[in-house]
């Protein structure tokens, strides 16, 4: 560590969300230093102490890393007449800033914030001396209270986040309830607030804490599970997790409170987050409101079913005829089934029939006013509308996602379609299907598609299973694959690792499938040459190929092999850091969070297009999503990845000509039969597998434990919502 003393000249970059900075800094001795960190906007005028460590950036050479900043004690006496009479402060001129600092000198400020009527002796009238003092106190409020969260030992970037939340509330709200920050603050969990509330001298057996901690467990047990309740025993692991060396009476006290309180429910033997329970019970609700009597037009759809062969060309088979009649006759329906089977087949009938029964035309722009198209992902929607031909759009999208990350469309503003058609239904959680849901008006005709056998959602809830198991619904399941997709051996392999049929002499090489039984030292080498291998092809490295891995970490994760086919493919001409991630031209990237003020959500992926200055000579970043082009600052980096190689949930809703999955043992913790089909189901035209081929037969066979939900059971029975707004954590108020 060491002390540096000098002013901040100007600042060469400085994001105003989260507060990270680069300044120039000139030293006492006159030296000028780069200094890199989380802190506010300094006023240049005034001198600071800066704690440092120094750091060796590989293009700038040495920076210093500020670690905590304070005032210097000694201050210049022509920089703080500067600040005193700079356009900071209104009526203040260099006449009376100088006066200010020959009266009260160095403490001027300090001074000045102890008794504001001081400033009499400068010739300031009552109205000058409040507008000047407020001006003075909003000015210092931030940096004193910074100073004061590194005095507790809070890194720079989280006191700076806080502060951007809290302002001048920020110490108030930590000293009172320092738990608070696991709901407000992105990033901040119960580990994080513990360490800050033992800053506070908040006891083990506090009764906030414990209440926290049993908030924060169920909350990150049904998150990281997929469960919307827990059992008693669940809870115990919780307990021990988060509370290991409490009395269990105190923490029996405080779940009784919570559950007194209203925030956790209890309901034989399951445990509920209030927030979870209305929202499964909510999606059930409104389900049930879109089961609506409708007129029984068979006749027409059958007709219309056969006129549709003739027009399009195709020969329905009964069942896919028998799928479009239910799905038409129905006021809600599903469809669902694996690849090669007649999904698209038998959507694309839907539409055709649907918009003769009621006069649309498919080929013009106003269709979209009658009929919608949604899917979880920007790919997804792209992908179902170059096949129907008709517009697709994300179920954001559509929804109105805004900047402020709210839907427009609700249960008061409703969608005007008639008809919504919802692709890769297994990709919903409970939260974004309900407001997908009470967004859609009883009179909507609703056709649910997905496959039932894929990875569910990474949020809680098990919406499209627990639909099609309610059986209040009517289920179309495509079971037979069609002729076109018979000779697929990759369809072949995915019906066997789903129906746990695999074995040694399925993993023979074909024209459009590879297996590759190679030692794990050789598998980076073996992906890198088979991406060349496709692009010398002529497939697109962004659109066509795709590795997927089921880690981040490790040698053969996510991030490696980014980092080994980034060096490969890319010649780093133009060049940003963010922590060990370097981006350059040409990158493929993805979004790792939604961004609403962006327009860009979690999973989308784009191309670096440019990386230059902005006016102020800040580095901007420019990506291309969908071709609409994004300006990223630096700190917007935090939540982008490479995406050469990304996860098997992250390419759900995708499909690539391409696709490479290695398969190591250090995988083995989270290979599935959902998992592997998941990603087998991904490829178009040609699949590699390359690793331990034994790890195929060994995952089909280990399935993903049952999700603990509810919906299912709420649709079979009668049970209405008590509206109840309350946050989790209101209790700690």
């Amino acid at each position: 560590m060491r002390t540096l003393i000098g002013n901040v000249t100007h600042y060469l970059f400085r994001n105003q969300d989260n507060g990270y900075s680069i300044a120039k800094v000139i030293l006492e001795d006159e030296s000028e230093v780069i200094m890199t960190g989380y802190f506010p906007e300094l006023s240049k005028e005034v001198t600071y102490s800066f704690t440092c460590e120094e750091t060796t950036h590989p293009k700038y050479g040495i920076q210093y890393k500020v670690i905590q900043f304070d005032k210097a004690d000694v201050q210049n006496k022509e920089g703080l007449i500067a600040y005193l009479s700079s356009d900071l402060f209104t009526g203040i001129g260099p006449v009376k800033a100088r006066k200010m600092v020959e009266l009260f000198g160095d403490q001027t400020i300090k001074k000045i914030l102890d008794d504001k009527l001081i400033l009499m002796q400068v010739g300031l009238n009552r109205l000058q001396i409040e507008r000047f003092y407020q001006q003075l106190y909003d000015n210092q409020v931030i940096e004193s209270t910074l100073v004061k969260l590194y005095g507790y030992g809070l890194s720079s970037k989280m006191a700076m986040k806080l502060f951007n939340k809290y302002k001048d509330e920020t110490l108030s709200v930590l000293q009172k309830n320092p738990y608070k920050l696991i709901e407000d603050i992105d990033g901040i969990g119960f580990q994080k607030a513990d360490a800050i509330a033992a800053l506070f001298s908040i006891e083990k057996d506090d009764p906030r804490r414990i209440q926290a901690a049993i908030l924060y467990g169920i909350k990150t047990f049904s998150f990281s599970k997929g469960d919307t309740f827990l059992y008693e025993n669940q809870l115990d692991y919780i307990y021990q997790t988060f509370l290991p060396d409490i009395d269990n009476r105190k923490i029996d006290v405080g779940l009784e409170q919570l559950i007194a309180q209203n925030h956790v429910l209890h309901n034989e033997n399951k445990y509920f987050l209030k927030q979870i329970f209305d929202t499964e019970l909510s999606v059930s609700n409104h389900i049930k409101r879109l089961m609506v009597d409708r007129e029984d037009r068979s006749n027409e759809i059958h007709n219309l079913i056969e006129r549709a062969q003739f027009d399009l060309g195709i020969e329905y088979t009964e069942k896919q005829k028998a799928a479009i009649l239910s799905a038409l006759g129905s006021s809600i329906s599903v469809i669902t089934g694996g690849p090669g089977t007649g999904k698209t087949t038998v959507i694309s009938g839907i539409l055709y029939v649907y918009s003769r029964l009621h006069q649309i035309d498919l080929t013009k722009e106003s269709a979209s006013e009658d009929i919608l198209l949604v899917a979880p992902t920007g790919r997804a929607s792209r992908r179902m509308q170059a096949v129907m031909n008709v517009k697709a759009m994300t179920i954001h999208r559509a929804l109105g996602y805004n900047y402020d990350g709210v839907f427009y469309y609700n249960d008061n503003i409703q969608l005007p379609q008639d008809l919504i058609v919802i692709d890769e239904a297994s990709m919903i959680d409970i939260f974004l299907a309900e407001n997908l849901f009470k967004s859609i008006p009883a009179h909507t005709q609703v056709i649910i598609v997905g496959d039932e056998d894929q990875l569910p959602s990474v949020g809680p809830g098990y919406v499209l299973g627990d639909i099609i198991a309610s059986n209040q619904v009517p289920v179309i399941r495509l079971k037979e694959i069609h002729r076109q997709a018979k000779n697929s051996n990759i369809i072949s392999l995915a019906q066997a690792v789903n129906e746990q049929r695999v074995e040694d002499t399925d993993f023979d090489s074909k024209e459009d499938i590879k297996f590759m039984n190679l030692e794990s030292s050789k598998i980076i080498d073996t992906i890198r040459y088979t991406v060349k291998a496709a692009l010398d092809l002529g497939y697109d490295l962004y659109e066509d190929i795709q590795v997927l891995i089921p880690m981040y970490k490790g040698p053969l994760g996510i991030d490696a092999v980014n980092k080994v086919l980034q060096e490969s493919l890319m010649d780093f001409k133009k060049t940003i850091t963010y922590g060990e991630k370097v981006f350059t031209i040409g990158d493929k990237v993805i979004q790792l969070a939604n961004s609403p003020e962006k327009g860009i959500m979690n999973g989308d992926i784009g191309i670096i297009k440019d990386i230059s200055k902005s006016k102020d000579n800040e580095d901007i970043i420019y990506i291309s999503f969908d071709d609409h082009v994004i300006p990223f600052q630096k700190g917007d980096l935090e939540d982008l990845n490479h995406a050469y190689a990304i996860s098997i949930h992250k390419s759900q809703g995708s499909e690539y000509k391409v696709v490479i999955m290695p398969l190591v043992r250090a995988y083995m913790r989270l290979l599935r039969k959902e998992l592997l089909y998941t990603g087998i189901t991904r490829t178009k035209t040609h699949l590699s597998l390359l690793g331990d081929l034994s790890l195929i037969e060994q995952a089909s066979k280990v399935l993903n434990e049952k999700r603990q939900t509810r919906l299912a059971h709420y649709l079979n029975e009668s049970i209405e919502s008590v509206e109840v707004e309350l946050s989790p954590y209101d209790f700690l108020e």
